[in-house]
C-alpha cells in the first residue's frame, strides 16, 4: 500500500473530523429540542407553555412537524453515533467513513429543513440519504470484525 500526504492527513485530522461532525449533529438535535417548544409557545404563549400544559389545543401544522421532525432524528442518532463512536476507537477514518459522517450531518439539516417546509418528497430523500451515510460508515467499519 502506498502511503501519501493524503493518507497521512486522515490519520492525523480524522479523529477530529469526526469529533466534529458528532459535536455538529448534537448541535442540530438541540435545536430540533427547542424547535417544538418555540413552536408550542407561539401557538399558546408563555404562561400555558409554562404551565402544567394539561389541556393544550391539538398542536399546530409547525408544532406537529417539529416534533415529528424530532422523532425520526432521535430515531437514527443511536445509530450514527455509535458507528462515529466506532469509527475513532477503532481508528477508521477513512475517506469512505468521513464521507458517510459529513453526508449523515448534511441530510440530517435537509431533512429537517424539508419536514418544516412540507416539501414532498425531498423529506424522504433527505431521510435516505442520511440512512446510505449511515451505511457508508458501515462499510468502512467492515473490515475491523476480521482485523
Amino acid at each position: 500500500m502506498r502511503y501519501s500526504f493524503a493518507t497521512a492527513a486522515l490519520r492525523v485530522w480524522g479523529k477530529a473530523i469526526v469529533l466534529l461532525v458528532i459535536f455538529l449533529v448534537l448541535l442540530l438535535l438541540l435545536v430540533q429540542v427547542f424547535l417544538p417548544g418555540r413552536y408550542l409557545t407561539e401557538q399558546v404563549g408563555n404562561a400555558a407553555q409554562m404551565g402544567p400544559r394539561d389541556d393544550l389545543p391539538e398542536p399546530s401544522r409547525n408544532l406537529a412537524r417539529a416534533r415529528r421532525a424530532l422523532g425520526n432524528l432521535q430515531e437514527t442518532l443511536p445509530i450514527f453515533l455509535t458507528l462515529a463512536v466506532l469509527s475513532i476507537v477503532l481508528g477508521e477514518q477513512s475517506w469512505l467513513a468521513l464521507i458517510g459522517a459529513w453526508l449523515y450531518l448534511v441530510a440530517r439539516v435537509s431533512h429537517v429543513i424539508c419536514y418544516m417546509k412540507g416539501l414532498s418528497p425531498w423529506r424522504s430523500v433527505s431521510f435516505m440519504a442520511g440512512l446510505l451515510g449511515n451505511l457508508l460508515m458501515v462499510i468502512a467499519l467492515v473490515p475491523h470484525i476480521w482485523g
